[in-house]
């Protein structure tokens, strides 16, 4: 499958400050694309660079197959960029935003008025066609926001944390609206700290550290790269201290947890069962529930960022 966008050993400074070094990224047209990385590892500078609002200090960066510098207004053309804060006018109707939007972008008045009825309906924010934009929840001028970049039917969408802020039931509502984007044929490349969210959305992942990348693939390959880092869920019957867990439970690589309810790490799942049945025996506690699972996203997310990658560094 043919990249929509290609990177090539792009290089970002501020300063003295390396912001990325060398990074090489090749997103496939269609899906899903997780951006992922601690504070400060370049996410929101990919980002602006990808969007054309900021300039590379070298490498190559093609989208649409178009170089962003040398085609800037034919990338912008194909691409819709939702960053951390609305770029919408607080004084305008939801319908009006779009409709001006739609201007900017040269749209004939029939067809920016027709498309904006289609996004209003499509995320379900209709009923508010005619409310100022101020006015809406924070769930819903996230979702007006997401809509307007999406007006003039561009290939790529770039999401710059689109949930963060929202409560549950918006963040899911959103989430939904996102895999509809995407199954509607625009790439979403986007960026998060919610790691669950990001499992349960992208087809594919990159973590970036430190202006570098550590590693790319699926969730699932992801996860697969830490096997040591297996995880027991243990319930006790009476409140036990994490001090009275560790100590006896020397497999465990770290506990955490509060009184009944406790999260063990360990590389040997089978050994620290077996000390932990033995812990609750001379405790004279009983355990009402145990499980065991392998790393998650999020395990495996610290595992390589701590430990400096496991694998290719600088490309994807």
């Amino acid at each position: 499958m043919d990249s929509v966008i290609e990177v090539r050993d792009r290089t970002r400074r501020y300063g003295d400050v390396v912001a990325l070094a060398g990074v090489s990224v090749a997103v496939p047209a269609g899906g899903i694309f997780g951006y992922l990385g601690p504070n400060g590892a370049g996410k929101t500078t990919t980002i602006n660079i990808l969007g054309g609002l900021l300039r590379r200090h070298g490498g190559q960066v093609r989208i649409c197959g178009s170089d962003i510098e040398r085609d800037p207004v034919g990338v912008k053309q194909r691409i819709g960029v939702v960053g951390e804060e609305s770029n919408l006018y607080p004084e305008l109707t939801c319908r009006r935003n779009l409709d001006y939007l739609g201007q900017l972008y040269g749209l004939a008045r029939r067809v920016r008025r027709q498309r904006a009825g289609e996004l209003l309906e499509a995320f379900d924010l209709a009923d508010k066609a005619d409310a100022p934009f101020r006015s809406l929840s924070r769930g819903m001028k996230r979702r007006l926001t997401v809509a307007a970049s999406l007006l003039h039917r561009p290939a790529v969408l770039f999401l710059d944390e689109p949930t963060a802020g929202l409560d549950v039931p918006s963040a899911r509502a959103l989430r939904s609206m996102i895999r509809d984007v995407s199954a509607g044929g625009v790439t979403v490349f986007l960026t998060t700290h919610n790691l669950s969210e990001a499992e349960a959305l992208c087809h594919r992942i990159l973590i970036l550290a430190k202006g570098r990348v550590v590693t790319e693939g699926t969730a699932l390959e992801i996860r697969q790269r830490v096997p040591q880092v297996q995880v027991v869920s243990v319930r006790f019957s009476a409140g036990v201290s994490g001090d009275q867990l560790r100590g006896a439970c020397p497999a465990a690589r770290g506990a955490a947890g509060e009184a009944e309810t406790w999260r063990v790490e360990s590389a040997d799942a089978h050994a620290a069962v077996e000390q932990l049945a033995a812990f609750a025996g001379q405790a004279g506690v009983r355990i009402v529930e145990i499980g065991t699972a392998g790393a998650s996203l999020e395990d495996a997310f610290m595992a390589i960022v701590d430990g400096g990658g496991v694998g290719r560094e600088g490309r994807a």
